[in-house]
Parts: C-alpha cells; structure tokens; sequence
C-alpha cells in the first residue's frame, strides 16, 4: 500500500513538474503596443510603433519619408 502512494505521489509530482499549464494571462497592453506594427504613410513600409517617425497624426518608417 505505501509502495503505491509513493508512486501516485511521484506521478503527480512529475506531471505537474512537467506538464502543469502555463498562465494564459494576456501580455500586458503598453508591451503590445511597442511591438504593433504600423504602415509608413508615404511608402507603406510596416515598421513597429517605437521605431517609428510621427508627424501631424501619421507614422513613417524614416525621417527621409516624413521630409518629402
């Protein structure tokens, strides 16, 4: 009887070790809005929101696209 305790216990040890979910909370919501990506308004060039250039409200993927 305690041999197969034991064994239950290990069982279950090792299945939520190993196989136990993962947390399905949602990245948090400024992380997602660094990493959006935006389409350049002169080229249509996708660039991410961080890395883009703004201007009067529009997004361009350089600062030779937001000159012109």
């Amino acid at each position: 009887m305690l041999k197969l305790l034991l064994l239950v216990g290990v069982i279950a040890a090792v299945y939520f070790i190993f196989f136990k979910k993962k947390s399905l909370t949602p990245p948090p919501a400024d992380k997602m809005q660094d990493e959006a990506m935006v389409p350049c308004a002169k080229c249509d060039t996708y660039v991410q929101v961080k890395e883009a250039f703004m201007k009067e409200g529009k997004y361009y993927c350089s600062r030779e696209c937001m000159e012109d």
